[in-house]
């Protein structure tokens, strides 16, 4: 069973590939900030199970 955090992470690391695959700046820009908003709701799915302790 993938956690929430695994699926961010996996989405994080598809955008980090289309940004750099892309031919486009503003295309790059955009997959960029796709990859740092999932790599933060990863991070945040990981420290939800501490922040109720």
């Amino acid at each position: 069973m993938r956690t929430q955090a695994d699926y961010f992470m996996h989405r994080s690391h598809t955008e980090a590939i289309r940004s750099i695959q892309s031919t486009h700046p503003a295309a790059a820009a955009v997959h960029q900030e796709l990859c740092l908003l999932y790599i933060g709701r990863a991070l945040a799915a990981l420290l939800e199970p501490r922040a109720s302790r």
